[in-house]
């Protein structure tokens, strides 16, 4: 796989996931946010803040006092009336209420015995699903909690509703920059979990002859004609003695143009200065077999790393060898 792919990958995963988190903190979690700050904000006012916020709210659906019972203690029922029908409103402050089907059956009686159309039960708190059934027997409409906030928000005061708001919002920041923190650190193991990628391919000049070195003083013309027709890569392992010694680095291209002459190899590069990668045309015969006696010629490159990269089409796997390793 190429490198260029992997971070393709990389950059799709981390962007479906930190944008899919960022969405759903923006969708869900921040409303949520908002709602329970803002039921928290509801259970700290008073019992009669509490119920002018919620008579309210019912005058902008139609509904209008008509008795008012003053009970200091409040949760007393409040008489409504719309289009001619009363109604009942009864109202749990407090955020702990968590009211059942007992309470919802009071309500029901009271409106029965007031001959009223049906009625209102709201709390801060939560009803429970059994109540909601017999509400619904009963035409009383239930608002608890995430139901209620709705209902009130617009009516909270400007400051302490912009506060709820601005709390809301730094937690959904707060969220978001931790989402793609996290998608960048499922991004970054990914990469290292995805196949590495190999050296990009580079273009290889063709092979030249190497200009023949100057005859020792003495030497024979036979022995000349002899090293002139050596097979390549079957060439003496000792230099001529007044040859200079190469570098590091000459040796590994030396090592490289030889390596690349041979029929069953399409190239080879240094990966690294001790891992030389030779990526094969075919895998049938034995590569290390011509490759290592090519390397042996260099003391430097003896326990050089060889990686053997099989054609892209094949199935048999990367290799490491080594011709000696020591």
């Amino acid at each position: 796989m190429s490198a260029g792919l992997q971070w393709a990958i990389v950059a799709a995963v981390v962007v479906l996931l930190g944008g899919g988190a960022t969405l759903y903190i923006r969708q869900v979690l921040l409303q949520r946010d908002e709602t329970g700050s803002g039921i928290s904000a509801l259970s700290g006012t008073s019992w009669r803040e509490f119920i002018h916020l919620v008579l309210e709210a019912l005058a902008r659906r139609g509904f209008n006092r008509v008795f008012d019972h003053e009970v200091a203690a409040g949760d007393k029922d409040y008489t409504l009336e719309r289009d001619g029908q009363r109604w009942l409103l009864s109202c749990k402050h407090g955020s702990a209420f968590v009211l059942g089907n007992a309470t919802v059956k009071e309500l029901a009686n009271d409106v029965r015995l007031a001959n009223a159309s049906g009625g209102f039960l709201f709390t801060q708190g939560r009803i429970s699903d059994e109540a909601r059934k017999t509400a619904a027997m009963h035409n009383i409409e239930l608002l608890d909690g995430a139901t209620l906030w709705p209902e009130l928000r617009d009516l909270v005061r400007p400051e302490q509703l912009a506060g709820i708001r601005a709390a809301a919002a730094q937690r959904a920041r707060q969220r978001i920059v931790l989402a793609w923190l996290l998608a960048a650190l499922a991004g970054i193991a990914l990469y290292f979990l995805l196949p590495a990628a190999g050296p990009a391919p580079a273009d290889f000049p063709a092979t030249t002859a190497a200009p023949a070195a100057p005859r020792a003083p003495g030497a024979t013309e036979g022995a000349a004609a002899g090293a002139a027709t050596a097979h390549p890569g079957e060439a003496s392992a000792d230099p001529p003695l007044d040859a200079p010694a190469m570098t590091a680095a000459q040796q590994r291209e030396t090592v490289v143009d030889a390596i690349a002459t041979l029929p069953m190899v399409d190239r080879a590069v240094w990966a690294t200065q001790s891992t030389l990668e030779v990526v094969l045309l075919d895998t049938e015969s034995d590569a290390m077999a011509a490759i290592c006696p090519l390397i042996e010629r260099h003391p430097d490159l003896v326990a050089s790393r060889v990686q053997l990269t099989p054609p892209a089409d094949s199935e048999v796997p990367v290799r490491f060898r080594q011709c000696r390793t020591y």
